[in-house]
């Protein structure tokens, strides 16, 4: 092999290196991303009028810690462990999501309050110069999973949530944005708001946000051994920050009461 051969060949064998480099860094990153998450849920329940004996409506509205707080086993208004909080991982194609328990000492999801059974959405580039779309607005049903303990958890219930995200246009995934720049002409429509901090606090200031979203469905929720059937009208969700994370599931040293059948049964 003489001098230009050995040239193109080196040449051919880097220019191979650098197409293929891009497809094994991908298959090597995670499938889902996962953001902390706040949010608040109207919660109605059945009551009965003590006088009149007449059917009434029961208030039961409760934040994300508090939801967070059953979905581990404990009293909805426990503040000993400040280091799990709600969050959401989304698929980097959309394909799925859920709302589960992220713990910051470990860095992992520890429980999965709900799943999605079916996840639609639609996109939007706004840039010709883009390499893709920047933003989607997406519409999951999800099923709630039994987490927690019988005398403090969820057992049960459904979630059906709209809301939109920011994508990297590089590569179609979820990312947060500067807030000031984490807008959508549907929002006020959709009445996708941000979540005032008195209802369900972060420790971090609310600077980069990957979206909005709000939610309908029903909870069933233990509380001090006693169940509640919790109509949900209406919930709101910020989608906030990107947390470093493992791929959601059920694994042995998570309190996920899902995953330990004898333990929901105690």
């Amino acid at each position: 092999m003489n001098a230009k051969e050995r040239l193109r060949f080196g040449i051919a064998s880097t220019i191979a290196a650098i197409v293929t480099f891009g497809p094994i860094r991908a298959a090597d990153t995670n499938a889902f991303e996962t953001f902390r998450t706040t949010g608040y849920l109207v919660g109605l329940t059945q009551g009965t009028n003590l006088v009149t004996q007449k059917p009434t409506y029961d208030y039961f509205s409760f934040a994300a810690h508090n939801l967070v707080n059953l979905a581990m086993g404990r009293g909805q208004s426990d503040t000993n462990f400040p280091n799990q909080v709600m969050a959401v991982t989304l698929a980097r194609d959309l394909s799925s999501a859920s709302l589960v328990v992220y713990d910051h000492v470990v860095s992992k999801v520890v429980a999965t309050i709900a799943a999605s059974t079916v996840v639609n959405s639609v996109c939007q580039q706004d840039s010709l110069v883009q390499d893709g779309p920047n933003r989607a607005h997406f519409v999951a049903a999800m099923q709630i999973n039994p987490v927690g303990g019988p005398t403090n958890g969820v057992s049960g219930g459904y979630f059906t949530v709209a809301g939109r995200v920011n994508l990297n246009p590089e590569t179609g995934c979820p990312q947060p944005v500067f807030v000031s720049l984490d807008r959508d002409r549907l929002d006020q429509i959709d009445d996708d708001v941000e979540l005032p901090a008195s209802l369900d606090p972060d420790t971090v200031p609310l600077t980069m946000r990957t979206g909005v979203a709000h939610l309908i469905g029903l909870v069933d929720v233990v509380t001090d051994g006693t169940p509640h059937a919790v109509l949900v009208p209406y919930g709101g969700m910020s989608i906030r920050r990107e947390l470093p994370d493992e791929p959601p599931g059920l694994t042995p040293d998570t309190a996920n009461y899902a995953a330990q059948p004898a333990l929901w049964e105690k």
